[in-house]
This record gives C-alpha cells, sequence and structure tokens, in this order.
C-alpha cells in the first residue's frame, strides 16, 4: 500500500509543476517540407500552408523552444543543374511563421536536422555540421572513404543524448553510426544500401528507412534488425507523441497516398494524399516539461522499494533532459537517522523495460550529469542523466546488497 501511495502522489505533483501550457501553434501537429513548401497537418489530417516561397527545402527540427528550422538547399532550383554555388541557408520560424535566417553554409543540401538536448542543431551534409544556439558551425563528424563514407541523410538521437547518423558509401551496405556526447564513433548496424531517415519509438527502437526507400527496419537497442514494413518508397519518418509511425511517399495524384500512418503493430492506413513529394517531417511539439519533482520514503527488501513515477509532455521529436536521482546517505544532515546508505536506481519506460540503470553516480555519466549542477553530494548515491521522449516513466530506488533505510528519488528537468 505504501508503494502506490507515494508512486499516486509522485504523479500528483508532476501534474502541479509542469511549466504553464505553450500558446504556440497546436502541438501534434505534422509538419511537411516539400516542392517549395512547409505544409502543416492537424492530427485529424487538415491541411495549411505555414510558409512558402523556399527554394528546396529539404530538412526540417524543431528546437525545445517550439521554433521550426527549416534547411533551403536552393543549391540547383533556379539553374537547372548547370550551376550549384548558391548555399544552402538554414532558416528559423517562429510559431507565427516569421522567418529569420539562422545560418548559410557552403554545401550543396541538408538532408538530416536534429537538435541535441543542450539546443546545438546538427546536419547531415555529406560532413556531420554542428550549429550552435547563436548559428556559430563546426564540424562534428568528417565524412570518410571506405566502409563509412559520407553522412548524407537521416540524424538522430537517443534517449542518452547518444548520436545516430547513415554513413552511406559505395556497395551492397551501409552503415548506422553511433556517435556518443564526446564524438566518439562506434558501428551500431550495418543495412541495405540507401538508408535515408531515422526515427527513435519510446522504447529506445531505431527505424530506418533502407534499400532505397523500400523498407523499413525496425532495430533493437543491440542493433538487431527485422523489417517493420515493405513495398513502397519510404522517404522522410517521424514518431507523434501517441508511439505512431509516419512515413512520406511520393505521390503523382491525388488519389496516391503522399503520409501514411502505422500503429505500433504495424497496421497502415493513409493519412494525407497527392500530389507531393515529402522531403522531411517534424512534429509540432509541447514544451511544456517537469521542473522538478520528489518523494522520499522507507526502502525495504524484495519488493518493498521506492517507486517514483513520472510523466514528461512533448513528443518523439521534443525531447526531454532529466536527471533521476536516488538519495541516501546525504538525508543523515537533515536529520533522517535511517537513510540508506547504498541507494540504486533504475529508470522504467512505460512498457516496464529498464532504460537505464545505476549504483554509484561516478561510476557512468559523471561528467554529464555534473555539468548539469545536480551531481548528488555523496559518491554512493545513483543518478541517471536520460534525454527521454513525451510518455510515462517510473524510477525505482532499490538498496544495494538488501540494504535497507530511508530514500528519496527525484527528478529535475535541465532544460
Amino acid at each position: 500500500m505504501g508503494r502506490k501511495i507515494v508512486r499516486c502522489l509522485l504523479l500528483l505533483l508532476a501534474a502541479t509543476f509542469l511549466a504553464p501550457a505553450s500558446i504556440h501553434a497546436t502541438p501534434g501537429d505534422l509538419y511537411v517540407a516539400g516542392d517549395t513548401m512547409i505544409l502543416r497537418y492537424t492530427p485529424t489530417g487538415t491541411k495549411s500552408t505555414f510558409a512558402s516561397g523556399l527554394f528546396q527545402p529539404t530538412a526540417l527540427a524543431f528546437d525545445r523552444n517550439g521554433n521550426l528550422f527549416v534547411a533551403d538547399s536552393g543549391s540547383c532550383a533556379t539553374t537547372g543543374g548547370s550551376d550549384c554555388s548558391r548555399p544552402t541557408k538554414i532558416y528559423r520560424f517562429t510559431p507565427t511563421g516569421t522567418r529569420r535566417l539562422f545560418a548559410s553554409t557552403p554545401t550543396s543540401s541538408i538532408l538530416g536536422m536534429a537538435f541535441d538536448s543542450a539546443g546545438n542543431l546538427y546536419a547531415a551534409a555529406g560532413n556531420i555540421l554542428k550549429f550552435a544556439p547563436d548559428g556559430n558551425q563546426t564540424t562534428f563528424a568528417a565524412s570518410e572513404p571506405g566502409p563509412v563514407g559520407t553522412y548524407s541523410w537521416g540524424l538522430a538521437f537517443d534517449a542518452f543524448g547518444n548520436l545516430y547518423a547513415t554513413a552511406a558509401a559505395l556497395g551492397p551496405t551501409d552503415t548506422i553510426v553511433r556517435f556518443t556526447r564526446s564524438g566518439v564513433k562506434s558501428t551500431f548496424a550495418t543495412v541495405p544500401s540507401g538508408a535515408l531517415a531515422l526515427a527513435f519509438d519510446d522504447a529506445g527502437n531505431l527505424f530506418a528507412v533502407v534499400d532505397s526507400g523500400q523498407t523499413i527496419l525496425k532495430i533493437t537497442p543491440s542493433g538487431s534488425g527485422s523489417p517493420f514494413a515493405l513495398g513502397s518508397d519510404f522517404g522522410p519518418i517521424a514518431f507523434n507523441g501517441s508511439g505512431n509511425l509516419f512515413a512520406g511517399l511520393i505521390s503523382f495524384n491525388s488519389s496516391e497516398p503522399s503520409v501514411v500512418r502505422f500503429t505500433p503493430a504495424g497496421v497502415r492506413t493513409t493519412f494525407a494524399v497527392g500530389p507531393f513529394f515529402p522531403q522531411s517531417f517534424a512534429f509540432e511539439p509541447t514544451v511544456e516539461k517537469v521542473r522538478n519533482v520528489s518523494a522520499r520514503s522507507f526502502v525495504g527488501t524484495g519488493d518493498h522499494v521506492l517507486i517514483g513515477g513520472f510523466i514528461l509532455g512533448g513528443n518523439s521529436l521534443a525531447t526531454n533532459a532529466v536527471v533521476v536521482r536516488a538519495i541516501g546517505p546525504s538525508l543523515s544532515q537533515y536529520g533522517v537517522t535511517d537513510a540508506l546508505t547504498d541507494p540504486t536506481l533504475e529508470l522504467h519506460n512505460a512498457n516496464g523495460t529498464i532504460i537505464a540503470r545505476n549504483n554509484n553516480w561516478q561510476d557512468t555519466q559523471a561528467a554529464q550529469i555534473t555539468a548539469t549542477g545536480l551531481a548528488p553530494a555523496d559518491p554512493r548515491e545513483s543518478a541517471i542523466f536520460a534525454t527521454l521522449p513525451a510518455g510515462n516513466f517510473t524510477a525505482v530506488v532499490r538498496g544495494a546488497s538488501g540494504k535497507t533505510g530511508t530514500a528519496l528519488v527525484e527528478v529535475y528537468s535541465t532544460q
């Protein structure tokens, strides 16, 4: 009974401490880049034009404040391919549609963009470019010859701030690579050639359009892939806040689908029809976030654990950077006589799957946690930094080696 009371209390607190609702357009609307415009679709499929007069909008990404960033190549749009000297421009659109130039870069096109939790914009343009919030540009990863190749299409961040990119190379296969927050690269998966867009679901599975648009693969966190959808010329993909996958298709008339929707079980329906050539997707985020929530209880053995449930707003492309902490030894200085001397921490998603665990916070993610200013005071205490999509999550506090005592579970937004 005690565990249920603590969980319900924490859920109520999460509702209480959410930031005020966004005054932005409509959270959950789908933005689609194609031709010379940006279209906006409501969740029911009603279409309107958000922006027009662009050259070749090829990539979209929302920042955490609800501004839409658009990569507009324009390199060969007015010359028929004879002159590709026009630089790609990245525009920032406010929710009301006001456009300002964010950055300009001398590359033919950008086909994938994604934001990290610190507000830096990453763009796939052969190299992977990194744009600071003020627009300053650096190269995050350079293209390479051989099996790695060029980073020309999809970019996506997982819940822990690792960047995934499709690397196209000459040959029958392409590579999906993973970069840590510090830029250390490793191979995540080898996929059929023609790898295009990437998107994560809230369970940590990576979906990838491969085989030049003929297959959508579902790749587990361990790198094992299986077909999720087959048989169409898929282009951009993105998840909405309900866990449905949206995919773009080339359509030549008003009876052909230009956007289809897949349920998590893979059931496909038509969301919008053409004619249209979608290049990129992005969902309007909900910018309300949990700021801080906590609960204290006695931690026993077995199933007598401290459970903290919390709910995050936004959607799969508007991620929430949080630090979850399990505090024990530090409570002694506040008069707690039975403080848990060595707490451990697990973070579960809505399906109950453990997506992260920690014992002593300095053992993993020490630099990331310290940088947030939320490092626990005692090295025996636990903490997890994660960048999470919208949804329900649960933090579970146990005692290491069967230890018991009073502990505190906390969730902080770092944004």
